[in-house]
């Protein structure tokens, strides 16, 4: 993957989370994922589809509706398979909040086969 596409598909999968309105929120994630993939944090398992996007829309009613907050990426690599995205998760005044890392894995289609998230990571 080119540094251009792994920037591309990182601000792609950002706006899955950010994304405001919660039909284009589910489109971008149908779009992302494979129809059985897997988040994996640090406390909970989600795998599908259906099960991603409710944890994902809980994570943007949490953290993001009304509180001002906004997530970024200030670093990402790949090593075979594997995308690593740094994110942190900003106030309005630009402090870090929280930060944590994606390990991200894609099908040959490119499409989400599993996520490991780690939060508090600095």
């Amino acid at each position: 993957m080119t540094a251009e596409t792994l920037a591309e598909f990182g601000h792609a999968y950002l706006e899955s989370f950010t994304e405001p309105d919660a039909e284009l929120r589910r489109a971008k994630i149908e779009k992302l994922w494979s129809a059985d993939g897997r988040m994996v944090s640090n406390d909970l398992t989600v795998q599908g589809v259906d099960n991603i996007a409710a944890h994902v829309a809980h994570i943007h009613e949490q953290y993001l509706v009304g509180h001002g907050l906004t997530f970024a990426y200030d670093q990402h690599s790949e090593a075979g398979e594997a995308l690593l995205l740094r994110w942190s998760m900003l106030t309005p005044d630009g402090n870090t909040a929280a930060r944590g890392v994606d390990v991200v894995f894609r099908d040959a289609n490119g499409q989400i086969t599993t996520v490991y998230a780690f939060m508090g990571i600095n």
